[in-house]
């Protein structure tokens, strides 16, 4: 029998069943733990067990479960949790990696409205994101099945025949990052949202209201569907998907089948790593390898490794699982950009910082996910991006500095429209240099030639902008959209394109639609 639990150190317990005058007695850790309670003689049929506070009372008690198995099987029980058990020396050497919480509930680094699920899916720069992580030194991607939503950017055939073609991109977005990372020595990871967030989703789920009160209630769907759904990503992915981190596993699955969703979460790749988000609890089930780790820096805590061993937590509550540290970089809290006008936070995490964090944890073979903000485009946090370079050269010693951007006004002469571009100046809009290019001619067009590693395009949004078709070294990755609702809204972020290869680029802009296409201004990264 197995306790979860949160009393203060010491406090006594003891559990008896109605049928017995034995009581088996045991003290609590000061800390959500599982603790083992010992085996308890239970007659044939049914029981009522007690679980009691004993002794001193000291502050409160919380209490999540009494775990029960029979002694005649937990031998063999515990055979098949050794079986199970993935090889983590690849996470465990890793160090550091990234953590993404983007997929199609993002928006775009302005005030406009978020893309379609395939436009957002089919713009996405894969070659730039790749080139990205590659200069954080970062050696695995935690990347975003579902979260604000239950529209991945991937193919799914179980969720497609649940839901329809809506649910799911055309363009299999996750599968062509994942390759693209493995192509470059880097390893692939996926954050799965059980999707209660998504009201079409959620609603097909059956999930029984007594659950949030009671833990009770039939869930056989939400098991179904999450079997057909989770096995299908595996299948897919395969060899490319290293781990599954799996969140709210204290919350709406514990208790749940552990050793069957084990099983269908290494669909396509037997070696594929679990984890369960436990929060702030113990480990939900010893049927994974990971400890979640949100909110964790990875620091020495209750269990931990010790310097120069495997990382795996030798004792505690999370007994068995290798030790890993994820974390926020900026300092709003959030994991992503899922809300209309948001921005991405100050950078909260020095390279200095980082780099310590990561030499303890590494000293005892603990990875550390660092999460970014990320909008809709691909762009990131300047600042975030400087510090992981400083990371990677004090971890890797191998020079990375953040680039340089210089802004020019819609007059640059590195700026050739073609069309009938007008100019509109002084009108006192907020406007950068206060004037911008305009065109009202579907076709018309602007071509930018520049020398350097990025480039971001700034126009105006109104309710009387409209579309353009974006071209970027004679390939077509993208598309912009500058109609906003509101009041005219200056300067704001159109397109941007970073971490591309040093050198001459070309970046073409058409109208397509709307009123009007303004443009205001173009940094370049050098």
């Amino acid at each position: 029998m197995f306790a979860l639990l949160n009393a203060s150190a010491g406090q006594r317990f003891t559990v008896t069943d109605d049928k017995s005058p034995v009581q088996i007695g045991f003290s609590a850790s000061g800390d959500w733990d599982r603790i083992s309670v010992g085996t308890l003689t239970l007659p044939a049929g049914a029981s009522t067990i007690k679980l009691q506070r004993s002794g001193t009372l000291t502050g409160d008690a919380q209490v999540k479960s009494l775990e029960l198995i029979s002694d005649a099987d937990y031998a063999a029980y515990l055979r098949r949790v050794a079986n199970a058990r993935g090889n983590t020396s690849w996470l465990a050497s890793a160090k550091y990696g990234l953590f993404f919480q983007y997929g199609s509930w993002g928006f775009p680094n302005n005030v406009g409205v978020a893309k379609s699920l395939n436009q957002q899916a089919a713009d996405f720069d894969v070659p730039s994101f790749v080139q990205m992580v590659k200069d954080t030194g970062a050696q695995y991607v935690i990347w975003s099945f579902s979260w604000w939503n239950f529209k991945p950017d991937m193919t799914n055939t179980s969720l497609g025949n649940l839901m329809g073609s809506g649910y799911t991109s055309q363009r299999n977005l996750i599968a062509e990052i994942a390759a693209a990372l493995k192509q470059n020595g880097i390893r692939f990871a996926l954050y799965y949202h059980a999707g209660y967030e998504d009201s079409g989703w959620w609603s097909k789920q059956n999930f029984p209201s007594t659950y949030s009160s009671t833990g009770t209630g039939d869930r056989s769907t939400f098991f179904g569907n999450w079997k057909a759904v989770v096995t299908d990503i595996g299948n897919t992915l395969g060899a490319n998907l290293d781990a599954f981190f799996f969140d709210d596993g204290a919350v709406f699955y514990y208790p749940a089948p552990f050793e069957a969703l084990e099983n269908a979460a290494r669909s396509g790749n037997s070696a594929r790593l679990i984890s369960w988000n436990s929060w702030v609890m113990p480990r939900v089930t010893d049927f994974q390898d990971v400890y979640f780790g949100e909110g964790s820096d990875g620091r020495a805590t209750t269990g931990s490794a010790p310097v120069g061993g495997n990382g795996i937590f030798v004792s505690g509550p999370q007994a068995g699982l290798l030790q890993h540290g994820m974390m926020t970089m900026e300092s709003d809290g959030q994991w992503g950009i899922h809300q209309q006008n948001q921005k991405i936070g100050t950078t909260a995490i020095s390279s200095t910082q980082a780099a310590s964090l990561v030499k303890s944890a590494s000293a005892r073979n603990v990875p550390l996910s660092f999460n970014l903000e990320m909008y809709e485009d691909g762009s990131t946090s300047d600042s975030t991006l400087a510090a992981l370079y400083g990371l990677r050269n004090t971890v890797y010693g191998t020079a990375m500095q953040a680039p340089t951007w210089t802004t020019y006004n819609d007059s640059w002469t590195s700026i050739a429209y073609s069309g009938n571009w007008r100019v509109a100046s002084n009108r006192g809009a907020g406007d950068y240099n206060n004037d911008v290019h305009y065109t009202t001619a579907n076709g018309d067009s602007l071509t930018v030639t520049f020398t350097g590693t990025g480039v971001i395009l700034y126009g105006p949004m109104s309710p009387s902008d409209g579309q353009a078709s974006v071209m970027l070294d004679g390939t077509s990755p993208s598309t912009i959209n500058a109609v906003y609702s509101g009041t005219y809204t200056p300067q704001q972020h159109l397109i941007e394109y970073s971490h591309l290869s040093s050198g001459t680029h070309t970046l073409k802009i058409t109208k397509t639609g709307g009123a009007y296409l303004q443009i205001d201004a173009v940094s370049i990264a050098n």
